[in-house]
């Protein structure tokens, strides 16, 4: 009996274990996310493969399936500092800069152009006629502060929620006398709500006879081109004769204009989405569209 007891024991002790039940297999979809890249000295980035780029969806690293151009139409809304300090930089230097801009958009995109003295106003609708830019910049006359937050507010509304396309804003301004109807860290975020991308070139002037209370300081120009201009292109030259040189950085960026398209196993809302590059010295933005 006591042999039968221990044989028997040994037997169990040898018997392989058990093994756990196999888990489910993970259901994965596919998300595409659009971005910029651009590369030393603001170049553009060619040949970007799938190889290269790393998307982090909510802190973890996904799958990249592919890597394609991003051809979807293009809507681009140029804001433009035109308040009464600016008068002398709009005439002397800016006019010219935002019209070579413009005839470098890429092909077949279209634009709009907004002034930003004493209120919001667009200059011209939207279009693909590159030459009606210059023209309609150089008849305004520069009047009021720079109400720059007020103009993201409302040209962003108007860009949102253009499906099958994609819509950015860029903007041109100095440092001057600004007002606005809302605090710099609600229009950060309700422009990032309704996943407008933005670029920006901030010249380092107050300009001429910026004299008087200003709801706008320095530090609010600051926070919010720098916040919503996060990763990608925002240009800060000392004067505005830099600004025709620091506009061809964003053209540029938009003309590395990339989509990847990516595996992932979540299904709900997508918090924190960066995507990174493999090539030196390059700057990735974020697009807003994510699918």
């Amino acid at each position: 009996m006591g042999i039968l007891v221990a044989v028997t024991a040994l037997a169990l002790l040898q018997a392989p274990a058990a093994s756990p039940p196999a888990a489910p297999p993970v259901e994965e979809t596919t998300r595409t996310v659009d971005f910029r890249v651009t590369g030393e000295k603001g170049a553009p980035v060619e040949g970007l493969t799938a190889d290269e780029v790393v998307v982090m969806e909510n802190g973890t690293a996904r799958s990249v399936l592919r890597v394609q151009r991003d051809t979807r139409p293009l809507t681009v809304a140029i804001l433009v500092d035109t308040s009464a300090p600016q008068a002398s930089n709009l005439r002397l230097n800016i006019v010219k800069a935002v019209g070579e801009f413009v005839r470098k958009l890429p092909e077949g995109a279209r634009y709009s152009l907004w002034a930003t003295g004493d209120r919001p106003l667009e200059l011209v609708e939207v279009t693909d006629n590159r030459g009606r830019a210059m023209p309609a910049l150089s008849k305004v006359f520069p009047s009021g502060g720079n109400v720059l937050l007020d103009a993201l507010m409302e040209v962003s509304e108007k860009l949102k929620e253009r499906e099958g396309e994609r819509a950015l804003m860029v903007v041109v301004t100095g440092v001057g006398i600004g007002f606005t109807s809302h605090n710099r860290n609600a229009v950060v975020d309700e422009v990032r709500r309704r996943k407008v991308p933005v670029m920006a070139v901030q010249f380092d002037e107050r300009g001429s006879d910026a004299q008087g209370e200003s709801e706008v300081t320095r530090f609010d120009y600051d926070y919010v081109l720098g916040s919503l201009t996060k990763g990608g292109v925002y240009e800060r030259p000392l004067s505005s004769m830099g600004v025709d040189t620091a506009l061809d950085k964003v053209a540029a960026a938009l003309a590395g204009s990339y989509r990847a398209t990516y595996a992932t196993p979540e299904s709900g809302k997508v918090d924190k989405l960066d995507v990174q590059v493999a090539r030196p010295g390059v700057k990735v933005q974020v697009g807003g569209d994510t699918r």
